[in-house]
């Protein structure tokens, strides 16, 4: 594992990507995610799983997208999007994807199995669970963006690390 996250972690490692935050934070930042370079950083050895939560749209390019995250060590967790009508047309459909339930939901299950918990989100829903695991005696560390980060999780968080720091780590290259 590289020094940059390694130094905040301790025991096997839970690495948790809410892939709707983490990919609209970098399209922000104007760049994308090398997931090859990202699981890289926990490759130490002390890696207990690593899971990329997503939306699944049934198209061949992201099938492909996901036979090529699961050959490089990720556990996927999808769904499809749902759509929900709305009765004055002119307000448009809502979509939702929401995986705050299955990221809460896997990593109590798991608890037992890990002592450091890295979530990539910003999302505040999450507070709740880092609570918990943080009481259980987990280690915390969150990675997101500063503008699209809940300011709880960055005071429940044992570490948070701005994902601009993680840049040159993760970035994939043109």
């Amino acid at each position: 594992m590289r020094s940059a996250i390694s130094r905040y972690t301790k025991g096997k490692v839970f690495v948790v990507i809410d892939a709707a935050n983490l990919e609209s934070s970098v399209k922000d930042l104007g760049w994308w995610v090398d997931y090859v370079k990202l699981c890289e950083l926990f490759d130490g050895g002390n890696l207990y799983g690593i899971r990329f939560y997503c939306v699944h749209h049934n198209t061949e390019n992201q099938d492909k997208f996901f036979v090529f995250l699961k050959h490089h060590g990720y556990t996927l967790v999808t769904k499809p999007l749902k759509i929900i009508k709305q009765a004055d047309i002119e307000a448009g459909d809502i979509r939702k994807a929401n995986f705050d339930v299955e990221i809460a939901v896997d990593a109590i299950s798991m608890m037992e199995e890990f002592a450091t918990f890295i979530l990539f989100s910003g999302d505040s829903d999450f507070n709740y669970l880092l609570k918990e695991l943080k009481k259980s005696g987990k280690r915390i560390i969150v990675i997101s963006t500063r503008n699209r980060t809940a300011k709880e999780l960055v005071q429940t968080a044992d570490q948070y690390i701005d994902l601009v720091s993680v840049k040159d780590l993760i970035q994939r290259k043109s």
